[in-house]
C-alpha cells in the first residue's frame, strides 16, 4: 500500500503564483483587456505581465497584483485573498512535518464560487491530467447519471457544480491535445445499480471513449482500478496531477479545491496515481468490464 516516492526532480513554483498567473490571463481575457494597457497601468513592460501570467515570474509587490485585479473587475473579498495568497519572492524549500511541506508547498483555494471556477479551468487549461475518481468526473457523464448523483438521496455532497458560477469560465475552453487519463474505482461498474437503466447508460458512455482510444496515447484514456488491489491511492480519494502553464501540481476538492506542488506528499499522490495505473485494468480489459456490466444493468432494468 506504499507507493515507491521519487526524491524531489524539478523545482516547481508554488501553487499559489500558479493558480494566480493562471487566472489573472483568464479573467483579463475575459473583460477584452490586451496585455499592453495592464503594463501601461503599472508603468511595467508588456514582457513582465506576460511572464506573471505564465507563471515564470512572480509578482513581488502586493499593489502590484492588487492593481490588476481592481482593473480586471475581481471585487473584495476575492481580491484580497489573493493578495493575501501571494507567495514570496525567495521561500524556505526544507521541508517539515508528516506531510514533508516547505512554506507555500500547499494552496487552499477557500473562494467560494471563484474557487470552482478556477478548478474548472484547471481541468480544462491542463496540458496533462492524470485523475483518480470514484465516480465519472464532470465531463464524462450522461446528463440521466449527473442528475442521479446530484440527488441528495444518493449523494449528499454535488461534485458536478453548475450553478452561480463566475461568467469568465464560461470562455475557458479545452487545451489543445491535452493528454487525459482516468482511473475509475471497479464500484463504478455496480455503483447506482438501483437505477440500473440510467447506470447501464453511463457504462456504455464510458466504452465508446475506450473504444475510440488513440493507440500512440492521446487524448482521453480511462481505466478501471480493481478493487481487489489495496493501494496507496485508493486512501487518498479523488485526486489528480495536472500539468499546468508547464508546472506539475496535485489537486483535489474537499470542502474547497487545494493544491500542491513540490512537497513530500505530492511526491508520494503522484507516485501512488502512477502505481494505481499499473495495476488497473488494460484498455481491453476495462472495455469488456464496461460492457459486461452494462448488459447486467440492461438485464436488471428489463426484469
Amino acid at each position: 500500500m506504499h507507493a515507491v516516492v521519487p526524491p524531489p526532480a524539478e523545482t516547481l513554483q508554488p501553487p499559489a503564483q500558479i493558480m494566480i498567473a493562471l487566472y489573472l490571463r483568464l479573467v483579463r481575457e475575459a473583460q477584452g483587456i490586451h496585455q499592453s494597457k495592464a503594463a501601461d497601468l503599472l508603468g511595467m513592460s508588456i514582457s513582465a505581465v506576460s511572464r506573471w501570467e505564465r507563471a515564470e515570474t512572480p509578482i513581488q509587490r502586493p499593489d502590484t497584483l492588487r492593481q490588476l485585479l481592481r482593473l480586471y473587475g475581481v471585487k473584495n473579498p476575492h481580491r484580497a485573498f489573493l493578495v493575501q495568497s501571494l507567495p514570496p519572492k525567495r521561500r524556505d524549500r526544507v521541508e517539515a512535518g508528516l506531510a514533508r511541506r516547505a512554506p507555500h508547498d500547499h494552496w487552499a483555494d477557500v473562494a467560494d464560487t471563484e474557487a470552482t471556477a478556477r478548478y474548472i479551468a484547471v481541468m480544462r487549461m491542463a496540458t496533462e491530467v492524470v485523475e483518480y475518481c470514484m465516480r465519472p468526473p464532470a465531463g464524462l457523464g450522461t446528463q440521466a447519471y449527473e442528475q442521479l448523483v446530484l440527488a441528495p438521496e444518493i449523494c449528499s455532497i454535488p461534485d458536478v457544480p453548475v450553478l452561480g458560477l463566475p461568467t469568465w469560465v464560461h470562455q475557458v475552453g479545452w487545451a489543445p491535445g491535452q493528454r487525459r487519463t482516468v482511473i475509475l474505482d471497479e464500484a463504478v461498474l455496480t455503483q447506482g445499480g438501483n437505477h440500473a437503466a440510467v447506470v447501464a447508460g453511463q457504462l456504455r458512455h464510458l466504452a465508446a471513449p475506450v473504444d475510440q482510444e488513440d493507440p500512440a496515447g492521446g487524448g482521453l484514456k480511462i481505466r478501471i482500478l480493481p478493487m481487489s488491489q489495496a493501494l496507496f491511492i485508493t486512501t487518498v480519494g479523488p485526486v489528480s496531477e495536472v500539468t499546468v502553464l508547464g508546472q506539475r501540481m496535485v489537486a483535489s476538492v474537499g470542502l474547497f479545491p487545494s493544491y500542491e506542488t513540490g512537497s513530500g506528499a505530492a511526491r508520494s499522490v503522484s507516485a501512488g496515481l502512477r502505481e494505481a495505473l499499473d495495476k488497473a485494468w488494460s484498455r481491453k480489459e476495462t472495455r469488456a468490464r464496461l460492457v459486461s456490466a452494462a448488459e447486467s444493468m440492461e438485464r436488471r432494468a428489463a426484469s
